[in-house]
């Protein structure tokens, strides 16, 4: 590394080439998947399907001729990837099983607190029900079972029937897990059923400081360059103790595990990983055009991202209509290492080709015949991902 000020260009530069957003490591099809979670260690869930999940739509911006059907079988079929609790609902490795013990107990309590709040407590009267339910008749789903005690619960947010609620706990804690999704409908089995059992082993790491330096140390890894400050990226179980968070970044340091750094005009401390230093010394052209992910790693702390790259980006699929800014499910786009656009694509289905209904250019943009192909290739490339093709006047649009 140069030094331990960098500007901020070399902070994007970095991000850029960490997360292979310029193809520099070239990571393809299944194999590639699994080297971007080997570094990263992990990615987020959200059920909402418009142009493809937020996990998809994070991998095929990363992995080449990348397609849905890879991750479900890594995660359903071959048990390299699990459903999990991490930042929010995540993936990660399944080796990593075992360390998240800890995350699945808390987790776990605040399910309780929850349930307590939607006065569905009873859920976890009918647990030993469940448990019988999935011996007798192997992988459920909340619609195979109804377990209600003469009470279903209708708020909007909650599980309408107990039994439901009693799946999810059971998933919470680690009793079971997801064996397969139709849609955003679960299936679930036990997780001694599922993984292998030397995954499930006890969990080695010895003591709640021993956990915060893996746990911290692997957050780094999620992210590539993080600040240290409370926001999206520390978001999670255990680290939002700023105190605590520091200590153990500074022990981190000083073991030689990650690296502090300062970027230009911010007076927050960045930290990357030991070893990491390399992303900053690759100098190739980039004139690729990627479209991010709603929750795409990069993207986990917003604020960071409005202070190096100067876009400030909201994703506004849960703010009513009236009071959005821009759509309902906006994608950030991405040229070399800046954030220049964002557009909102129609929904799709399997039937309807790829549809730019709505683009926004980000101030002083000057659009260049180089930038233009550029957006025609990625366009053609994001509909491949979707097995559709794209209609030929998006230029109208975008030209707009």
């Amino acid at each position: 590394m140069k030094s331990e000020c960098i500007t901020k260009d070399e902070a994007r530069r970095f991000l850029v080439n960490y997360h292979n957003l310029n193809g520099s490591q070239h990571y393809s099809g299944s194999e590639g998947v699994i080297q971007y979670f080997t570094k990263v260690r992990s990615i987020q869930y959200d059920p909402l399907h418009v142009v493809g999940r937020n996990a998809d739509l994070v991998l095929q911006s990363k992995i080449t001729d990348y397609k849905p059907e890879m991750l479900k079988k890594l995660l359903y079929k071959e048990h390299l990837l699990v459903d999990g609790v991490d930042k929010e609902m995540c993936i990660y490795l399944s080796e990593d099983y075992s360390k998240f013990e800890r995350i699945r107990a808390a987790s776990g309590m605040s399910t309780k607190n929850t349930l307590a709040h939607r006065n569905q407590l009873d859920a976890l009267e009918i647990l030993d029900d469940v448990r019988d339910h999935i011996r007798k008749n192997g992988a459920i789903g909340s619609k195979d079972i109804s377990i209600s005690m003469g009470q279903n619960n209708e708020n909007r947010w909650g599980h309408k029937k107990l039994s439901s609620a009693a799946l999810d706990y059971l998933y919470t804690i680690g009793e079971l897990c997801v064996v397969n999704k139709n849609g955003t409908q679960k299936q679930y089995d036990f997780t001694e059923n599922v993984l292998p059992s030397h995954l499930l082993k006890t969990d080695s790491i010895k003591g709640e400081e021993e956990f915060l330096l893996w746990y911290i140390k692997r957050r780094v890894s999620s992210v590539g360059m993080v600040w240290d400050k409370n926001g999206g990226a520390w978001q999670g179980h255990f680290l939002s103790d700023k105190v605590k968070r520091e200590q153990t970044l500074n022990e981190l340091c000083e073991a030689g595990e990650i690296i502090r750094l300062y970027v230009e005009d911010i007076k927050t401390p960045f930290y990357i990983k030991k070893g990491d230093e390399h992303h900053f010394t690759n100098t190739s052209k980039n004139d690729q055009i990627r479209f991010l992910a709603p929750l795409d790693n990069v993207l986990w702390d917003r604020e960071m991202v409005k202070q190096l790259f100067d876009f400030e980006y909201r994703w506004e699929v849960y703010t009513p209509a009236e009071k959005r800014k821009y759509g309902y499910y906006v994608l950030p786009v991405l040229y070399g290492d800046q954030l220049i656009a964002r557009f909102e694509p129609e929904k799709m289905n399997t039937k309807t080709p790829f549809t730019i209904k709505n683009w926004w250019w980000e101030p002083g943009m000057k659009v260049t015949n180089d930038l233009h192909d550029a957006i025609h290739t990625a366009i053609y490339d994001f509909s491949r991902y979707l097995g559709t093709e794209c209609l030929d006047d998006y230029s109208k649009i975008i030209m707009q």
